[in-house]
């Protein structure tokens, strides 16, 4: 008798424990199918602002690619967000959202306070992060993802400049393009010579050589800008038209450096008759096309504010860490960067 009972206590356990793991296996599968399974965003619009040739701004929209921006679904702390940082300045009052979740479950999210069903392709505004609810077909269950869009918070386009005690050695700091400069004056005559050599983007086998001169009786608006593939046999003028308001203007003291990938000239005021005119150490003029064009942008470095007026000798040069270092006649230094670098 005692074994009977025995036998059946087991049994009666058996069962219990066993309808308790279907129940916890079933609660799991239908907790699955409340989850969110992808997230993004539509183009990124970011309004830049450049310099005309005349003095005036010109903001315009750069439209980004979503693909650029891939967002992270942490389906263990229920947190969706984006590892790359978007642009600073970025508009995100309104950004037109896509997403998806398990089968039959519906998507909703906080509006104001309110739970507002979801419908790819609404607009919501992800300056703050959003709270996004997934609810499964049945009902039972539900599952809160808090969205966050990482933004710069940092504007690119302000520098950061400060007075420097003691001596530097600029031409230290300065890659050793004696070849290029040797190559170009056995054909062409310059007083000033700035000689860049970088590989191409699409082919790091062929190098990229630019020089932009200048002569110091020369009466022109514009310096001379020449460029040469490591792959071609003669140089090439960029910008021969005196006319173009474009092109790179020819300073007093002229100093051009190649700044985080791009071309940065800028001196003293501009001779040649210039219109309209430029005032000494007012702006960089700074070139992202490997010298064809030469704007001020507002993204890119800018002088310290202090050397406006500026109208003496002076030396420059990159350092590996991308701080620019100005060298005045009297021996000042200036070292500066642009925020985000």
């Amino acid at each position: 008798m005692k074994k009977n009972l025995l036998i059946i206590s087991l049994l009666l356990l058996s069962s219990s424990v066993l309808t308790a793991c279907l129940g916890k296996s079933d609660e799991t599968e239908k907790t699955s199918e409340c989850a969110l399974l992808t997230f993004s965003i539509a183009d990124i619009k970011t309004p830049t602002t450049v310099r005309l040739a005349d003095g005036t701004d010109s903001t315009y929209t750069v439209i980004s690619a979503t693909s650029d921006y891939v967002f992270t679904i942490d389906q263990v702390k229920n947190l969706v967000y984006n590892t790359d940082s978007i642009p600073f300045g970025t508009q995100t009052q309104q950004v037109p959202v896509k997403c998806t979740s398990s089968t039959s479950s519906s998507i909703y999210y906080d509006k104001d306070g309110v739970r507002t069903s979801f419908t790819t392709g609404d607009t919501l505004n992800l300056s703050q992060p959003v709270v996004f609810t997934v609810i499964s077909g049945d009902k039972k269950f539900s599952r809160d993802y808090t969205v966050t869009l990482n933004v710069r918070t940092v504007d690119p386009g302000e520098s950061s400049w400060h007075k420097v005690a003691g001596t530097i050695d600029l031409q230290a700091m300065k890659p050793d393009v004696s070849a290029i400069e040797a190559d170009f004056l056995v054909l062409h005559s310059a007083d000033h010579v700035f000689a860049f050599s970088y590989p191409l983007t699409t082919n790091k086998a062929i190098l990229r050589n630019v020089v932009v001169c200048y002569e110091d009786a020369d009466v022109d608006s514009l310096a001379h800008v020449w460029t040469r593939l490591s792959s071609e046999a003669e140089w090439s003028e960029m910008c021969p038209s005196a006319d173009n308001p474009y092109g790179c203007p020819l300073l007093e003291n002229l100093i051009v450096v190649r700044y985080n990938g791009d071309l940065y000239a800028f001196g003293g005021k501009s001779k040649g008759g210039r219109t309209p005119a430029v005032e000494a150490f007012k702006r960089m003029f700074i070139s992202v096309d490997n010298g064809v064009t030469w704007r001020s942008h507002s993204n890119k470095l800018s002088l310290p504010t202090d050397l406006l007026g500026y109208d003496g000798a002076f030396d420059a040069a990159v350092d590996n860490d991308n701080f620019l270092w100005i060298v005045l006649e009297d021996g000042t230094i200036w070292k500066g960067k642009q925020s985000g670098l």
